[in-house]
């Protein structure tokens, strides 16, 4: 259980590392983010991450015992490398205030959710691919995504306005190295 916990805490961390570094450009530039955009943002992501992990429980069946783990540990770790050495960018964000009203709206929040969510597609499936996950880990999985990606939406905001002058913050690598930790985890 305790093995469970640690895991879907990664995977949480790992997938919300992006809404925090987006969050953090949005208060860095100013532009406010409000409740509705926060919930908008996270329904969208946590969507794509139960999603991911319903088709991951699903392949799991169709795929021999012995390669779960191994097909598990192969989508994560190359999804880490992935985001571990992507190009530092923060585009994503440029784009996301498409009116220039320093305010991200609803509809703003929706499509910077569906640009936000694609690393959660490919984590939800290798976390969800891995043998004995149930629905209890599922649930868990996703109400600790959803606290951990309103909590990285909020702080990532108030940082963003607070140290903008100081810290030009990238963050994308980080979510690289804790998905590779994920891997290594689903594979021993």
């Amino acid at each position: 259980m305790k093995d469970m916990i640690i895991e879907i805490l990664f995977l949480s961390a790992a997938i919300s590392v992006d809404a925090f570094t987006a969050s953090f450009a949005y208060g860095c530039r100013r532009i406010k983010i409000p409740v509705l955009s926060v919930v908008i943002l996270n329904a969208v992501s946590v969507l794509f991450l139960s999603a991911s992990l319903l088709a991951g429980a699903f392949l799991s069946s169709l795929i021999p015992a012995g390669l779960t783990a191994q097909l598990s540990f192969l989508i994560l770790f190359v999804l880490g490398l992935v985001k571990l050495f992507e190009s530092p960018s923060d585009a994503q964000t440029q784009d996301g205030d498409k009116n220039h009203d320093n305010l991200l709206s609803a509809s703003e929040a929706f499509y910077l959710g569906l640009a936000l969510s694609l690393d959660s597609l490919a984590a939800g499936i290798g976390a969800g691919i891995a043998p004995a996950q149930n629905l209890s880990y599922i649930f868990l999985t996703l109400g600790a995504a959803l606290l951990t990606g309103i909590l990285a939406i909020l702080s990532g905001c108030f940082l963003g306005k607070i140290l903008s002058a100081r810290l030009n913050g990238n963050f994308c690598r980080l979510g690289g190295l804790i998905l590779i930790a994920l891997a290594f985890m689903k594979f021993f």
